[in-house]
C-alpha cells in the first residue's frame, strides 16, 4: 500500500469521521477500541475512502470485547 502524506484537513476530517464512528458504535473515544477503529479509518483513507460519513458509518471489524475502555 502506497502511504500518502496527510494534510492538515485529512487529519482533521479523519478526527471527525472518528468521533463520530466512536458514537455510531457507543463506544469510548480514549478506548482500545477507538484506537483500533483510528487505525481502520486510517486504512481505508489509504485505500482511497475520502468521504466523511462513509469513514464514519462504512463497515469496519472492530474486535468483540469491552469497549468502554
Amino acid at each position: 500500500m502506497d502511504h500518502r502524506i496527510l494534510s492538515d484537513s485529512d487529519i482533521d476530517m479523519l478526527k471527525r469521521a472518528l468521533i463520530h464512528r466512536c458514537k455510531y458504535l457507543g463506544i469510548s473515544p480514549d478506548g482500545a477500541a477507538a484506537h483500533t477503529a483510528a487505525g481502520e479509518l486510517l486504512e481505508m483513507f489509504q485505500l482511497g475512502w475520502s468521504d466523511e460519513r462513509q469513514l464514519a458509518t462504512g463497515p469496519i471489524a472492530i474486535p468483540i470485547g469491552n469497549n468502554s475502555h
